[in-house]
């Protein structure tokens, strides 16, 4: 376990933690934390944390997410809303609903869902008092592969 000094250096230790759910591991149920997550194995439920969450290439969570930021190697498949920057790795699979506004999307990643940005729905954009139009935006990706296929 990694150990940090406090920001105001007052000789207080905190230690890092993170919860961990390794490979061949399933859980199914709802995690509360403070802490950064890591999901190596499977989890079904939901996650809420103040935290960042993982989910590595072995990684799939099926559910709903509440977390600070999250790193998507693996597979997701549900409703993720972070406050700071999602991540979609290389060859990462996501279907759902994404609810940040600020994503990063890697060129190999599948995506099936939609793409909601909490700030424009707050401001009362034009995309959300238009009759007739979401606050969304849809999207498919299919993988760079699938691309090449069709050139």
């Amino acid at each position: 376990m990694a150990l940090d000094r406090d920001s105001k250096d007052t000789g207080t230790v905190q230690s890092n933690q993170v919860t961990r759910i390794c490979n061949d591991t399933k859980i199914t149920g709802t995690i509360i934390t403070q802490h950064d997550i890591r999901i190596d194995g499977y989890l079904e439920g939901k996650i809420k944390t103040e935290g960042k969450l993982v989910i590595g290439e072995t990684g799939k969570c099926k559910g709903e997410v509440e977390c600070k930021s999250v790193d998507i190697s693996g597979s997701f498949d549900g409703i993720l809303k972070s406050s700071e920057l999602a991540s979609l790795r290389e060859k990462s699979v996501f279907t759902g609903e994404i609810h940040s506004d600020q994503i990063s999307i890697e060129p190999t990643v599948r995506i099936s869902g939609k793409l909601v940005s909490p700030e424009l729905s707050k401001k009362g954009s034009k995309a959300t008092d238009t009759p007739g139009t979401t606050p969304y935006t849809p999207v498919s990706v299919k993988a760079a592969e699938e691309k090449k296929e069709g050139s």
